[in-house]
């Protein structure tokens, strides 16, 4: 933030509302300009929303006038076309219906017939909607008329069906029968007689067949021709079977003749039958249906045109009246333009303005400037007041820049910090790694010397000095673990460690880890038990260095803990998510410790025990669970201050590459997520007990 300038005092900056204040003290007309200087801010801005929501709402009150007017207009309009329109569906629809009817008279199936009464109910459906749309009484009367009409002609259709029914019935039912009958009757006669009543039975039935198409002709066309064909082949049919009558005397023939004349004379009055329903049928057509459907259509079109007269006046005053509505909206919308504009203006006047400035104060501010002019802070509006809190918001902002710098020059030297910390354990780690190989092959030659002496001096016969060097090996061989154990924690931290994966036999591993830590046992007098089932542990495929050295670590503290006790060394083979585990527990009868401190006693370089400081260099455990962790195991400790300790680590039999880092933490048993090393209950040991 800078500080080479200072903010100016409030009767430095010249105010944005005295000229107005001035021009009201010499113009007396403009003391509302005086008393509008007297509001707030918020008190402005709400009556310049409100001067512009009047505006705005007079004018939407102008629109729906005006609206309101021309949609009068329009509904007298809408409703006259709409009736013209409907007429002229009107006279559509009794087309489509003459269609359908001509359709059904051609055809006479029930699909035609039915299109038909759909299309008249339709006409029925436009009729009723045409009589609640028009308005003139002419109209009216003519849709009355035309529904009348539409009446007789569906009356008249429908007794046209009827007529075309019976004609139906009696050709199926009587014509066909008589016929099929007579054809028969010829038929016996063919076979009776000799070759002159064979061919007149022939000739008489060809008649018989030359009627009946010439009749399926005459109702197809309505040709009196074809009547008068008809009537002559049924004659001539008679005459055939007179002429057979004349010549065939077999026994019988003569009622087979009677029965073929009783139908040829039954017959004759169907003919009569059928061309009466035909007349019938023409005479319907003729006096009921295109009469009337020329009346629904005259009385469709006197509709149309009187509705399409009225709409055609009506559409040029709702033109003039459109216009007249346009000039009034527009200059209404000029008006309010103007009056919104001149209450624009005195919001941007007397708000906006003394807003901006206050707004670029506090961008300059914000941004370290200092030297910039504040607007005065007497008054009782709200641009005073913030800038009053301006003024102390400059203040607090130079505190808080005081204190930004001094906490980054206390993070910096936080860093400074870190970074001679991370140096310094990086010297150590290179010390311990140093100072451990310089170790490694002095403590290497002074066991190799130890071992060699020892066995010179027994073989001398110098027991005692035998022991003595005894006691330098093992003393070396210790230090020479320690250093190893330094190295690997120097290798850990470092990253450095590697995984060297080898088969090896469990029960050896168990019997050469007992039979190295016998030694530190005898030293505080312990008892050192392997307890195993040989048969069910096999082998293990894992780094055998890092396993042994594990139970060497936990023996080896097991011991160092333990006065006159015992120590016991079990394992056992178990599954753990259908993969084979082995689970190696060191349990001892020593002093124990509160389980409070497990996470203490994991971290480097920290010894467990109270009293005089044990040998070693606190880095057993520590190892032990970087081990389990690298080889994907973990651990449970249970303990009790006087009770003893029992450590059990869990390995794969088969190692799996880590799926994630596991940090050495405690955690609780039965988590979601299982923690490295948990705690649990310390169950008494039978084997200890003794």
């Amino acid at each position: 933030m800078k500080r080479n300038g200072t903010l100016p005092r409030s009767g430095d900056a010249p105010s944005p509302l005295g000229a107005p204040a001035r021009l009201a003290r010499s113009f007396p007309g403009l003391g509302l300009l005086r008393r509008l200087d007297e509001l707030t801010l918020a008190a402005r801005v709400g009556l310049g929303f409100g001067v512009i929501l009047a505006l705005v709402l007079l004018l939407a009150l102008i629109g729906v006038a005006s609206l309101y007017g021309v949609s009068r207009e329009v509904g007298t309009f809408s409703g006259y076309a709409d009736a013209s329109q409907t007429a002229a569906d009107l006279d559509i629809g009794l087309r489509d219906l003459e269609v359908s009817v001509r359709d059904h008279l051609a055809e006479g199936d029930q699909q035609s017939l039915l299109d038909a009464g759909l299309r008249r109910d339709g006409l029925v459906e436009r009729l009723t909607a045409l009589a609640g749309m028009v308005q003139d009484d002419a109209d009216r009367r003519s849709v009355d008329g035309a529904r009348r009409a539409l009446d007789a002609y569906w009356s008249g259709f429908e007794a046209l069906v009827a007529l075309r029914g019976e004609r139906a019935r009696l050709t199926e039912s009587v014509l066909e029968p008589q016929i099929s009958q007579i054809r028969a009757g010829l038929g016996r006669l063919k076979d009776a007689g000799g070759v002159d009543s064979a061919a007149l039975a022939g000739d008489a039935t060809v008649a018989i067949l030359m009627m009946q198409d010439h009749l399926g002709r005459y109702v197809a066309r309505r040709d009196d021709r074809d009547s008068l064909r008809m009537r002559a082949e049924l004659g001539n049919a008679r005459a055939k079977l007179a002429e057979m009558n004349r010549y065939l005397w077999v026994p019988g023939t003569r009622q087979t003749i009677d029965e073929v004349e009783a139908a040829l004379a039954g017959i004759d009055g169907v003919l009569d039958g059928i061309e009466a329903s035909l007349a019938d049928e023409d005479g319907l057509r003729a006096e009921r249906l295109t009469p009337n459907a020329a009346a629904v259509a005259t009385q469709a079109a006197e509709i149309r045109q009187r509705n399409d007269a009225v709409a055609a006046a009506l559409r040029g005053g709702l033109a003039d009246q459109s216009w007249r509505t346009v000039r009034i909206a527009l200059w209404a919308a000029l008006g309010v333009t103007l009056a919104g504009l001149a209450m624009v203006w005195f919001v941007n006047r007397r708000v906006a303005r003394p807003v901006a400035g206050m707004a670029a104060a506090v961008t300059s501010l914000a941004a370290g400037r200092t030297d910039i002019a504040l607007p005065p802070d007497e008054g009782a509006d709200e641009v005073a007041a913030m800038a009053r809190a301006v003024r102390i918001l400059r203040d607090n902002s130079a505190e808080m820049e005081r204190q930004r710098q001094e906490a980054a020059d206390r993070h910096g030297q936080l860093l400074r910090d870190k970074e001679r910390v991370d140096a310094a354990n990086e010297a150590k780690t290179h010390f311990l790694v140093n100072i451990g190989q310089e170790l490694h092959a002095p403590l290497n030659e002074i066991v190799a010397s130890s071992q060699s002496l020892m066995g010179e001096l027994h073989r001398l016969g110098a027991g005692e000095l035998a022991t003595d060097i005894e006691q330098i090996q093992w003393t070396g061989e210790q230090m020479l673990t320690l250093v190893d154990a330094i190295l690997d924690y120097a290798r850990i931290e470092a990253g450095n460690m590697d995984v060297v994966l080898q088969d090896f036999d469990v029960h050896r591993l168990l019997i050469e880890t007992r039979e190295r830590t016998l030694p530190a046992a005898d030293l505080n007098g312990n008892e050192v038990t392997l307890q195993a089932e040989t048969a069910s542990l096999g082998q293990m495929y894992s780094d055998f260095g890092k396993v042994r050295q594990t139970l060497l670590n936990l023996l080896d503290n097991a011991c160092k803990f333990t006065q006159g006790g015992a120590v016991l060394l079990a394992a056992e083979r178990a599954e753990r998510d259908g993969e084979p585990w082995l689970r190696f527990t060191v349990t001892d009868s020593g002093s124990g410790f509160a389980t409070s401190q497990t996470a203490r006693l994991f971290q480097p370089f920290v010894q467990g025990g109270s009293g005089t400081r044990r040998r070693g260099a606190g880095l057993g455990l520590t190892l032990v669970g970087h081990y389990a962790a690298m080889l994907g195991g973990d651990i449970e400790v249970a303990s009790e201050p006087g009770q003893g300790t029992r450590v059990t680590v869990a390995l794969p039999a088969y190692y799996q590459p880590p799926a994630e880092e596991r940090p050495l933490q405690v955690g609780t048993a039965g988590a979601t997520k299982r923690p490295l090393v948990t705690v649990g209950p310390l169950r008494p040991v039978a084997q200890l007990a003794s």
